[in-house]
């Protein structure tokens, strides 16, 4: 068969209801190159909205949009998001085990839930919203809806990984982006400045959702399965909103402490700290499934070996990205947001440490979520307790480091939250990662030492790139047997 062949092929299932019973084989490098494509438009999509709304709309608006789209995401997190979890997980196992009645009848319960929470999260939005912004009830029906509308777009989407569609999934990923990205530009040219710019994202959520919504599941499973999938929701669904909604909730709180205009300023900087996370959360959408067949053929050995790759492969990659990011703070935010948005570059580093902190535990997250519910309980436990360290720390430094103290509050979460499914995976398996996380540390000091002489220095702008080509040279030579083991062309050793 030839590529384009292939490419016929993958565009005709597109246009056809996904298929739960006809997986297509993805390895886990090729998985991981798809879901990222897909994962860049959406962070694309996001970013753009952010850009677009800021530059033409202005700060105060940008605030107000962005605490409509956290909002959204974060009532999305009480149920729904963490069915398309489950559909990756127990679909996967089905498959490895070689149940195809067990998938569809997984599919259809996880299916009827998502309706269920998503309709009901959305009535919940409305009088939320209208205590939060003290706006009219026709601009929390636009929340609501983006909220019905995520909550779909989650489910579906692990729905497709799941079931082996990863190539379906990016190229629907891709064109509703696209559609969104149009009805954007559109809404911004008629001079909408209202919460009405967020309806693209509905636009863009809602057609995947119809695109890929399982229409073949029936069936029901037994009562145990279905107490097994529900726990494992409900325990994700804490852990995630302890997590994942912690960063849209720290959006919220920036506009409860400081107003609309500075909640602007504080979205420009979650705008840049958020899109190299990419990466790995693409590899979590891979990673979770595949462990999971793993698991469901008793092959413990290629867990273990899967989570040590993926651990150290996340090492490598984001501390480099990460910490060129943090090292060019100031220029990054003076190019893209320009003097209007002066601040923001304080803002940069703190957030771009805690996103970095969420990213080098996704594999041992994952590998915890594939064995049992004890593995999940340990991961929701820490991601409760990071949350309430962060939103303690808001109420001791929010009133008097303003946005500063939001984002520090949300710096000392994140590493409760990630260090103790490391600290957890590390001891229980026996991984060798004593160097790995030791250079992590080494590599932080160096791009906060370099940060705070940029600053305290006032050096001139241009200098940042400079800096961030040294801490680049300085990273490689500390990991350079670990680059060449990366899948990436031209590195790989032979």
């Amino acid at each position: 068969m030839t590529v384009t062949e292939n490419k016929q092929g993958a565009l005709a299932r597109m246009m056809r209801p996904v298929r739960l019973d006809r997986p297509i084989a993805t390895s886990l490098a090729r998985g991981g190159v798809y879901s990222t494509i897909g994962l860049v438009a959406q962070g694309i999509l996001r970013f753009a909205t952010s850009f677009l709304v800021g530059h033409i709309a202005g700060g105060a608006v940008l605030g107000v949009v962005a605490s409509a789209i956290a909002m959204s995401l974060t009532l999305a997190l009480l149920w729904p998001t963490t069915t398309g979890s489950a559909a990756s997980k127990f679909l996967a196992m089905a498959r490895g085990a070689g149940d195809t009645e067990e998938t569809r009848t997984t599919a259809a319960h996880l299916r009827m839930r998502t309706v269920q929470a998503g309709v009901l999260l959305g009535a919940v939005c409305l009088p939320l919203w209208v205590l939060i912004d003290g706006g009219s009830w026709s601009a929390a029906l636009s929340v609501a809806a983006l909220t019905i509308a995520y909550s779909g777009y989650s489910f579906t989407r692990g729905i497709q990984f799941g079931a082996g569609q990863v190539l379906r999934a990016t190229l629907w990923d891709v064109t509703s982006v696209l559609l969104g990205l149009a009805g954007l530009v559109a809404l911004l040219l008629a001079g909408v400045r209202d919460t009405a710019l967020v309806l693209p994202l509905v636009l863009t959520y809602g057609l995947y959702t119809l695109a890929s919504w399982p229409y073949g599941a029936r069936g029901r499973p037994d009562r145990p399965r279905r107490r097994e999938l529900d726990g494992f929701v409900l325990l994700g669904a804490v852990g995630t909103l302890a997590s994942t909604g912690f960063l849209q909730l720290s959006q919220i709180g920036a506009k409860l402490a400081a107003g609309d205009a500075d909640a602007g300023l504080y979205a420009a900087a979650i705008a840049l700290a958020t899109p190299a996370s990419l990466l790995a959360a693409s590899l979590t959408l891979v990673l979770l499934p595949s462990m999971a067949e793993a698991w469901g053929r008793s092959d413990h050995a290629a867990v273990l070996a899967q989570t040590d790759r993926a651990t150290r492969g996340l090492a490598v990659t984001m501390v480099a990205v990460f910490g060129s990011i943090m090292v060019c703070s100031r220029l990054i935010v003076g190019v893209v947001w320009g003097p209007t948005f002066a601040g923001a570059e304080k803002l940069l580093p703190v957030l771009v440490v805690a996103v970095l902190a969420t990213n080098l535990c996704v594999a041992s997250v994952s590998a915890l979520n594939t064995r049992s519910q004890r593995g999940m309980m340990v991961s929701t436990a820490a991601s409760i307790l990071g949350m309430l360290v962060g939103v303690g720390t808001w109420f001791l430094v929010a009133p008097r480091m303003g946005l500063t103290g939001v984002a520090l509050g949300y710096l000392c979460g994140t590493v409760v939250i990630a260090t103790i499914p490391i600290g957890v995976v590390w001891r229980t398996d026996g991984h060798r990662w004593g160097r790995v996380y030791g250079k992590v540390a080494l590599g932080l000091v160096v791009a906060v030492a370099m940060v705070v002489v940029e600053h305290l220095a006032h050096l001139p702008l241009l200098l940042d790139p400079v800096f961030a080509a040294g801490f680049l040279a300085m990273w490689w030579l500390l990991n350079r047997a670990e680059v060449a083991k990366l899948p990436i062309p031209g590195l790989r050793r032979r």
